[in-house]
């Protein structure tokens, strides 16, 4: 694991006067690492915790949430705040000099003293720097003209634009900023140079209607994670969260927690499946979407994320938990009520088989196997979802690969793998096949249904760079594309 943190401070406890080290000037010195994936340690050279306190490894070394520690870092004097403190380090009572050892799930990083009154409740933004984006965004506006002499002077006009495209969603505003640096810090400079060099970095912006707490704004820069791993057909992880509290004056807080191991994916402009540019004008509704839609339809939304952000190993993982997914979405969005038509059939048929077996116990042991009669078969829930799409494919073809995928899914669950006399070999290399083909298919739908104008999903399946991939995966399963001809907007 890579290192995100890694420098040596000087740390105390936060608001705990009666606790020796309780203050800047009674500090302890230590290390605190924080690792790209949330770990957070702290190794301190002495004592913070009191004689045998949390010592005990047969009890519980996790220490109260009132219970945090503020640090003054050495390198760039940033001041840090441990929260939800465990105690990790084993040592007995006599070892001399004495080290003790705490995890965090939480630190929160700033360049100015925490205030006494400091909690979790006030921050009034949530800003994420879009680093690893440009390729998406492609808000490129630095222009440089052609230089000119003008004497013995030598000139250069540089312009650029600042970028904030504002929307409004639920519960805030959203907008995307650009900020350029490279300009004097005073308004009129003629201080010579060796160098000179201009570059913008760019923002999501969230601004919540009413001052927000941690957890609330995590929660949002989670949902906007998956949002823009949907969007660009890649889980490329956000850098930390930057979250701002108002207090003598606007303060940025680096907010650091534990979140697991992500692929490190790049970008590449060829291989996005919806530039900026394409939904820009409807960033603020897919996004309102995409919330209601995880709220609504739960596994449906979260398994297909989930197989972008946790790569899989085997073909049969990758392929069960995206059939696993289309099933979850087909029983949240599509799914039959118990008072239709064909499930009161389905009853009526089941209570009258029933009703002529006089045996009780066989009775008992039909009725518990047929209590599922009326629900559709797995083949039906994958044909029915994928017949939402905005495009069809030529006879039959869905048909047979919703079967497939189904006879191939209850070969995994039901033998452990491949029946009839397939060879291993064979078997996983149609499942692959299977699951690219899923993951395309569930990948379009789920866009289609937070929103993305029909044309526009068609598009990315038949006339962008990336389209040429998509097809040959679908024909090599046996689905073509029938869609009518469109005077759809070029790349």
């Amino acid at each position: 694991m890579a290192e995100v943190l890694k420098e040596r401070g000087f740390f105390w406890w936060f608001n705990e006067p009666p606790l020796p080290a309780h203050s800047k000037e009674t500090s302890v010195p230590g290390l605190l690492t924080i690792t790209d994936q949330g770990q957070i340690t702290l190794e301190i050279d002495g004592s913070l915790c009191l004689k045998d306190e949390y010592q005990d490894w047969s009890k519980s070394r996790s220490l109260p949430e009132s219970r945090r520690m503020e640090g003054l870092l050495a390198g760039k004097a940033d001041y840090v705040l441990l929260e939800r403190i465990e105690r990790t380090d084993f040592s007995l009572p006599d070892d001399l000099p004495q080290q003790q050892s705490f995890s965090a799930e939480t630190c929160i990083r700033r360049d100015s003293p925490f205030p006494d009154i400091f909690n979790e409740d006030n921050f009034t933004e949530l800003r994420i720097e879009l680093d690893g984006f440009e390729e998406w965004l492609g808000l490129e506006s630095i222009v440089v003209d052609r230089e000119y002499s003008s004497g013995e002077q030598v000139n250069v006009q540089l312009k650029y634009r600042e970028w904030n495209l504002e929307y409004r969603v639920n519960g805030g505003t959203l907008s995307i900023q650009s900020i350029t640096t490279g300009a004097p810090i005073f308004a009129f400079s003629d201080h010579p140079t060796r160098d000179a060099h201009f570059e913008q970095s760019y923002y999501l912006v969230f601004r919540p209607d009413l001052p927000s707490t941690v957890a609330s704004l995590r929660y949002t820069y989670t949902k906007l994670e998956e949002l823009l791993a949907l969007l660009t057909g890649a889980y490329k992880r956000f850098a930390s969260p930057i979250l701002v509290s108002t207090e003598e004056f606007d303060v940025w807080n680096t907010l650091y927690f534990q979140r697991g191991a992500s692929p490190d994916q790049q970008l590449n402009r060829l291989s996005i499946w919806l530039p900026f540019d394409s939904i820009r004008t409807v960033l603020g509704e897919l996004f309102n979407n995409w919330i209601k839609g995880s709220d609504s339809f739960g596994a449906g939304y979260y398994l297909y994320v989930s197989s972008l952000r946790n790569p899989h190993y085997y073909s049969e993982d990758r392929f069960v938990n995206l059939v696993w997914g289309v099933e979850a979405l087909h029983r949240m969005w599509l799914a039959e009520p118990e008072t239709s038509e064909r499930v009161l059939k389905v009853r009526v048929r089941v209570e009258r088989i029933l009703s002529v077996i006089t045996d009780d116990a066989d009775r008992k042991w039909l009725e518990k196997k047929l209590a599922h009669a009326h629900e559709p078969s797995l083949e039906m829930r994958i044909l029915e979802c994928f017949r939402k799409l905005p495009f069809t494919f030529g006879p039959s073809e869905l048909e047979k690969f919703a079967k497939r995928c189904a006879d191939r899914r209850n070969d995994i669950s039901h033998a452990g793998g491949p029946r009839d006399g397939m060879d291993y070999g064979a078997f996983s290399s149609q499942i692959s096949r299977l699951a690219e083909a899923l993951d395309h298919l569930f990948h379009a739908l789920l866009l289609s249904h937070i929103g993305v104008e029909a044309a526009t999903v068609l598009y990315v399946i038949t006339g962008r760079f990336i389209s040429e991939h998509i097809k040959a995966t679908l024909a090599d399963v046996g689905l073509t594309i029938n869609a009518p001809a469109r005077d759809l907007k070029q790349e």
